[in-house]
């Protein structure tokens, strides 16, 4: 729990502010996973302090979260133009991706259960990054990463809007992106 805290800080996800009675508030909770090797023995612990995005309201809380997701085929395809060109692949899993995301909408969130600031108790978070389980959390997160990507000369896919392209010369890359994985 103190490992999550701690990249929450690093990331300058939030910060501290006096609550009033015009903010609308969401709740956080800690989810706790177990992982387990090949013979199910448990070998790692994880905490994760995600938001209670389910009290979040349209029109209050946020405007849009639809966010564009890579089919199963547009992957596939991929990996077949890949594999007939002789292109060389890589697979990135990203960790905290939706830390990533910036916030627009001015979004508060109670201090986490058991972590609450002793000289400030009665102050919330303002988010400047998005938290798991927001309902907007993916949504940010894409629209951060697909304009770094077009601010450095890659253009998106006419049909398939998570695929991007950048040619220089004989060089092509191209990059797949399907939530916090990315294939290029």
């Amino acid at each position: 729990m103190h490992e999550k805290l701690n990249q929450l800080v690093r990331n300058d996800v939030w910060f501290l502010v006096p609550r009033t009675g015009q903010m609308n508030v969401i709740g956080t909770k800690w989810v706790f996973i177990n992982k387990s090797g090949d013979s199910g023995v448990i070998t790692k612990n994880k905490a994760r302090l995600v938001a209670k995005g389910y009290n979040q309201e349209e029109g209050i809380n946020y405007d849009e979260t639809f966010t564009l997701v890579a089919r199963l085929e547009a992957v596939r395809l991929l990996l077949a133009f890949a594999c007939m060109n002789g292109f060389k692949l890589f697979q990135m899993g990203m960790k905290s991706v939706f830390l990533n995301g910036i916030v627009n909408e001015e979004i508060f969130v109670s201090q986490p259960p058991e972590f609450e600031d002793h000289l400030y108790p009665n102050h919330v978070y303002k988010l400047k990054k998005a938290l798991y389980a927001l309902k907007q959390a993916p949504r940010q997160w894409y629209e951060r990463l697909s304009h770094f990507l077009l601010s450095h000369n890659y253009e998106r896919g006419r049909i398939d809007k998570t695929l991007f392209i950048k040619k220089s010369n004989s060089v092509v890359i191209l990059v797949q992106i399907y939530v916090d994985d990315i294939i290029f």
